[in-house]
């Protein structure tokens, strides 16, 4: 590195040091600085020397370090956030297709967890996902990539990882949460994991379609009896019902946003004499489709 000082005598003009630059103390001690070298001129204008100015701004490069951490990850856990997560599933994809790489995405989904928070509050809840963080950790590998996406809800990314190897370690996470016992106050908690799992490999389709096959096969896990790993595959029954009734609920709130429900009645009239009396009618809910023409009924019956 030229010497600033040097350069601003022969430049004439005042120079300033690499951003990032560190000034050690005679006792070893850093500091981060920003500095400038400036030619002093006489009355003449003809450059007679040099000062070179320190300005140390350690506490503002630790709040930007700061700043930068906290945009990345999860405060309660210190894991990486979804959005971090999100990047390093796309760097993924693309060695994947690169190098014909096999990466291993695992979407994880604490059981039970909604007990801890109702029965001993959110302090307890916290210190769990914490105690569940640091089990989860000791059992991964440090070329993964462990987040936390939400609430009780991990994500786990395998780093050039085939299935049958996968499998052995989301089980393995599966079974060790299983042993854990949590205790909060004189109360013994255990709980369990539902594990979603899908390969990213060379024919992996994106981000949003890797995330959501997992997420997909986790709620399978669940709906299959809780505290289990369930794997994607191309032809699976269940993901394909669990994605459709997904897909139904966003639908269903589209439709309440956009007013295409519509209420209609019908009587029920006996063909035939009966003892029965009053009015019977039949209640009918129709959705209007995306067009405002297609429609879907439920019906209610009654008195």
């Amino acid at each position: 590195m030229a010497n600033p000082v040097e350069q601003a005598l022969q430049e004439g003009c005042i120079v300033g040091l690499a951003n990032y630059t560190i000034l050690i103390a005679r006792n070893g001690d850093e500091f981060a600085i920003d500095d400038s070298a400036a030619p002093i001129r006489a009355s003449d204008s003809q450059v007679i020397g040099a000062v070179m100015v320190f300005h140390d701004v350690s506490h503002t490069r630790s709040l930007s370090r700061q700043l930068t951490w906290q945009a990345s990850h999860d405060a309660l856990t210190g894991l990486v956030n979804r959005h971090e997560f999100e990047y390093h599933i796309e760097q993924a994809m693309n060695q994947a297709k690169m190098h014909n790489q096999q990466y291993a995405l695992c979407y994880l989904d604490l059981d039970q967890f909604k007990i801890v928070n109702d029965t001993s509050g959110h302090f307890a809840g916290d210190e769990l996902l914490r105690q569940v963080t640091a089990l989860f950790q000791s059992q991964v590998r440090k070329t993964d990539t462990l987040a936390r996406l939400c609430g009780d809800e991990f994500g786990l990314l395998l780093n050039q990882c085939p299935l049958e190897q996968a499998q052995r370690i989301a089980n393995t996470l599966r079974e060790k949460v299983q042993e854990f016992r949590f205790v909060w106050q004189d109360k013994l908690f255990t709980i369990g994991v539902s594990i979603g799992l899908v390969i990213i490999d060379a024919y992996s389709q994106s981000i949003t379609n890797v995330l959501s096959l997992a997420d997909a096969a986790c709620y399978v896990a669940k709906n299959r009896g809780r505290n289990r790993v369930h794997v994607y595959q191309a032809e699976d029954l269940d993901l394909a019902r669990q994605q459709g009734e997904m897909q139904w609920v966003t639908r269903l709130a589209h439709a309440l946003e956009e007013n295409r429900f519509r209420l209609y009645y019908q009587s029920i009239v006996p063909v035939s004499q009966t003892e029965l009396s009053g009015e019977h009618y039949e209640v009918l809910l129709r959705l209007l489709d995306e067009t405002g023409i297609g429609v879907t009924d439920s019906v209610y019956s009654g008195g």
